[in-house]
């Protein structure tokens, strides 16, 4: 019993000290643990602990960003935390190779980029870089706001991930991309599940506190809206590649046209059950372009279908969105002919939505 109350003082001291890296509002706030195996909203900080408690401190979890983070669908949360996430599954030759990349990272983000100082926690498996910044709402400028009709993210999601590739020279987990729903921040004292499972030390650990000092984007900026250029190009590249793989598949045999007529993980992982999240991503990527060029429904059979499944994630998840407004704008850029995602894309995208449609697929 004495080990677990000390276990449980270190829990709070290391909860306290990934508090003080945020910004009010503090709560409410989403947290997530082993036990709960989703995000869910919390509104103080005790409440957070005794969950982390009730999961014997496994896999504890705080989102970096709080709750409320859009208006009717737009994004009013400005950048004030930066996250990179290297994983020692991604190092060749494991553990030298990790260094050299926490030392570069680190080197990056003091010398050649916003001269931070960030925290680093030692996961188990990798290193979390934690950076703190002063930042601002994107979407406030035209410069900038002029991207968000071809993305279906929000610019303050979009710049953690220019970021964590930034700082890192693209030697980040390529399946960690982070936005302001997903940026989940791992508690110091708390333990990883994976390390259990392989007997190994499982604490999640303090290697380097940062200086309590938000530095500023504003160097960034340049780089940044060159990279929403690039990301642009490759997207319509991407587009490019689909419609030609496509093209292809639809001069094959009229029973194999029949096939792919129905894809399973959409079909399973999505239409059949509601998602309490990602719904404006599928509208976009996925169920327009599904139901108009795989499908071949009509507008108003696709609209329908939609309507229909957004109704259902509604009740489990109140949308944040018009849903008659995304639905038009998805079935409308779908008119152009594009198909949706593939699944090995959705994987490297949008990794946690993969998950789940796998796993119900």
């Amino acid at each position: 019993m004495a080990l677990q109350n000390n276990f449980n003082l270190d829990i709070k001291e290391g909860f306290n000290f990934i508090l003080s890296h945020l910004q009010d509002p503090m709560f409410p706030r989403k947290i997530m643990t082993k036990d709960l195996g989703y995000q869910l909203e919390i509104s103080n900080k005790q409440e957070a602990l005794d969950h982390f408690k009730s999961s014997r401190y496994e896999d504890c979890r705080i989102n970096a960003y709080p709750s409320f983070t859009e208006y009717e669908g737009i994004n009013r949360t400005p950048i004030s935390f930066l996250m990179v996430d290297l994983d020692l599954k991604n190092f060749s030759t494991k553990e030298k190779s990790l260094e050299k990349a926490l030392n570069k990272t680190l080197e990056m983000i003091r010398k050649e980029s916003i001269g931070g100082v960030p925290t680093v926690l030692w996961t188990g498996n990798g290193y979390h870089i934690y950076q703190p910044v002063s930042g601002f709402l994107l979407e406030e400028y035209e410069t900038f706001y002029e991207f968000t009709k071809y993305f279906d993210k929000d610019l303050t999601s979009l710049f953690i991930q220019f970021a964590e590739e930034c700082f890192t020279d693209y030697t980040a987990d390529r399946l960690h991309n982070p936005t302001i729903k997903s940026c989940l921040l791992r508690i110091p004292g708390s333990l990883n599940s994976k390390c259990i499972v392989k007997k190994q030390d499982a604490e999640v650990k303090i290697i380097q506190k940062w200086d309590d000092k938000r530095p500023s984007i504003q160097p960034l900026l340049r780089h940044f809206k060159r990279w929403l250029s690039q990301k642009r190009i490759d997207d319509i590249e991407e587009l490019r590649k689909q419609e030609k793989r496509f093209q292809i598949v639809a001069s094959q045999n009229q029973e194999h046209k029949n096939r792919i007529n129905k894809i399973k993980w959409i079909e399973n992982g999505i239409l059949e059950k509601p998602l309490p999240d990602h719904r404006k991503y599928i509208i976009w990527r996925i169920l327009s372009p599904y139901l108009l060029n795989v499908k071949n429904l009509s507008r108003e059979e696709s609209y329908s279908v939609i309507n229909d499944w957004l109704d259902e994630c509604n009740k489990l998840e109140m949308l944040n969105f018009n849903p008659k407004l995304k639905i038009k704008e998805g079935l409308k850029g779908a008119s152009k002919g594009y198909y949706p995602i593939s699944l090995e894309k959705l994987k490297e995208e949008n990794k946690e939505l993969y998950d789940i449609v796998v796993n119900r697929a």
